[in-house]
């Protein structure tokens, strides 16, 4: 399954959602509130006056639910590229096997070798490294537990969709 589908699969699912559990208008008004968002983006000023118009007419109950209904769009789509970013690692893994992945860190072990790097150059190299944890964090980034667990349970199951074969490092 490619992106593209993956995205559409989940746009539909989370529009069931929505519409089950906000309400078939709230759907319907995101609906409305994205496409006239590509239509904008794509030089129809028509569009933009009726994202405009339709955006302004939202209560804040409205509001906050079609928000989260894009948010949690968002995040979809965010699981669905990882998703295929890993799908493609492993069928370059895949391709490629004993040889590493190129541009990976067993790619750059083997052009070290081929250099002639010693061990102990390695080590050398390996003990200079300074590896840093960085945290970050934005309040607007901030999640409940709930939605997510519920988005790694998504990423679990697209992980599933994606990764029937074991590679043969797996093996």
């Amino acid at each position: 399954m490619d992106i593209s589908q993956t995205i559409h699969i989940l746009g539909d699912l989370l529009g069931q959602v929505i519409a089950e559990l906000e309400s078939p208008a709230i759907f319907e008004m995101e609906e409305r509130i994205r496409t006239d968002a590509k239509a904008r983006r794509n030089g129809d000023p028509a569009a933009a006056q009726r994202l405009t118009a339709d955006v302004a007419a939202l209560n804040p109950l409205e509001a906050r639910a079609v928000a989260s209904a894009f948010a949690t769009y968002f995040d979809l789509v965010n699981l669905a590229e990882e998703n295929f970013r890993v799908a493609v690692l492993r069928r370059q893994e895949a391709e490629s096997h004993p040889a590493p992945i190129r541009e990976s860190i067993g790619d750059a072990i083997a052009a070290l070798k081929k250099r002639d790097v010693t061990a102990y150059q390695m080590e050398s190299l390996l003990d200079s490294l300074s590896i840093e944890l960085v945290l970050t964090a934005h309040p607007t980034e901030s999640r409940r537990r709930t939605i997510l667990s519920k988005i790694q349970r998504v990423a679990t199951l697209l992980g599933r969709l994606n990764q029937s074969l074991p590679m043969p490092r797996e093996l």
